[in-house]
């Protein structure tokens, strides 16, 4: 509920989100980045970190080769 009233969005898209019956747009990942004050790219990392690029969805996972390509910090 704290997370919904911080940004302003819908305690029921909150809870999607964190069900995850939904996915996050990337305005609402740049949204929840300027909210904890880190860039939109480590929120990316970290997430994928936290996935451990398993597939999710039917989708391919990052490798470590082509997240180094993606990285350009």
């Amino acid at each position: 509920m704290d997370l919904a009233v911080a940004t302003g969005y819908s305690l029921r898209y909150v809870g999607d989100l964190e069900r995850g019956t939904k996915s996050a747009t990337l305005r609402t990942m740049n949204d929840l980045a300027t909210l904890y004050k880190v860039s939109l790219g480590s929120l990316l990392t970290e997430a994928e970190m936290l996935l451990g690029g398993k597939e999710r969805q039917g989708k391919t996972p990052v490798t470590g080769k082509q997240r180094s390509s993606i990285r350009r910090e």
